[in-house]
This record gives C-alpha cells, sequence and structure tokens, in this order.
C-alpha cells in the first residue's frame, strides 16, 4: 500500500499545476481479494491548489472491459473538463475501479470466491479517501 499511496502522492503534487490530470493505472492491495486491483483516477484543474473537499464519482466500466476503458475510449478527461468549464458540472474527483468484469464483475459471488463488493466498500474506497486526503495535505 505504501508503494502506489507515495507515487500517487508524488504524482499528484508534481503534476496538477492548473489542469486535470488522469492516472490510469494505479493499483491497491485487497485482503479480501487476495489480490491488487488496478483504478484510475481523475483529478481535475486547481485540485493541488484547493483547500475545498471534492464530490467523488465512481464510474464503473462495463463488461470485457478495465479502469482503463472510460480514460481511452470514454474520453473522461475531456468531457470532464468540458462539463467543468461551461458550469454543467462541479468539479469533481472521479474513479475508476477495475473490477475484472470479463469473468466476475462488481459484486459478491454466490459460493464467496469472489468478494468484489466487500472489496469496494470496505478496502477500495476507505483506500482512495485516505490517498486523496493525503495528497492535497502532502502538496501544500
Amino acid at each position: 500500500m505504501k508503494i502506489s499511496s507515495t507515487l500517487l502522492l508524488l504524482l499528484v503534487c508534481t503534476s496538477l499545476f492548473g489542469q486535470s490530470r488522469v492516472y490510469d493505472n494505479l493499483s491497491v492491495p485487497s485482503k479480501i481479494l487476495k489480490m491488487e486491483r488496478k483504478y484510475a483516477i481523475y483529478l481535475p484543474a486547481g485540485y493541488d491548489q484547493s483547500q475545498r473537499s471534492y464530490p467523488v464519482l465512481y464510474l464503473l466500466h462495463g463488461g470485457g472491459d478495465d479502469q482503463t476503458g472510460w480514460v481511452q475510449f470514454g474520453e473522461v478527461q475531456h468531457i470532464a473538463d468540458q462539463a467543468i468549464a461551461d458550469g454543467s458540472a462541479t468539479p469533481m474527483i472521479i474513479v475508476m475501479p477495475d473490477a475484472n468484469t470479463g469473468t466476475r464483475g462488481y459484486f459478491n459471488s454466490p459460493d464467496n470466491e469472489w468478494r468484489y463488493e466487500d472489496f469496494f466498500f470496505d478496502e477500495f474506497m476507505p483506500f482512495r479517501e485516505k490517498v486523496t486526503a493525503a495528497a492535497v495535505g502532502f502538496c501544500k
């Protein structure tokens, strides 16, 4: 967890001066899933300079895709930047987790072999909140 937390902190602090950024190859360790899970994150322009808290949108990909789908094909950065610029959306953090939907999905399987829902609420969301909050304090 220290490696990906530190990496995110450094990326946020060194790269976010006046423009939005998307990082699409971040990961979080999971004890529940017994593996690392990848995710992408969009941070709005000025994120590193702001004292405000931002709403968070969790944007889930479709079947057969991964955390990069919204970045590469959905043009999340372009669409979010445009919506924020024209006032139709508030500046926000957009988090795009990989759920391996090609074989498993965003839910807990009946046999308890795949517990993505538990991972998402018990590990991923708290991790993301902690890392994002630390990045703001670390950059100042």
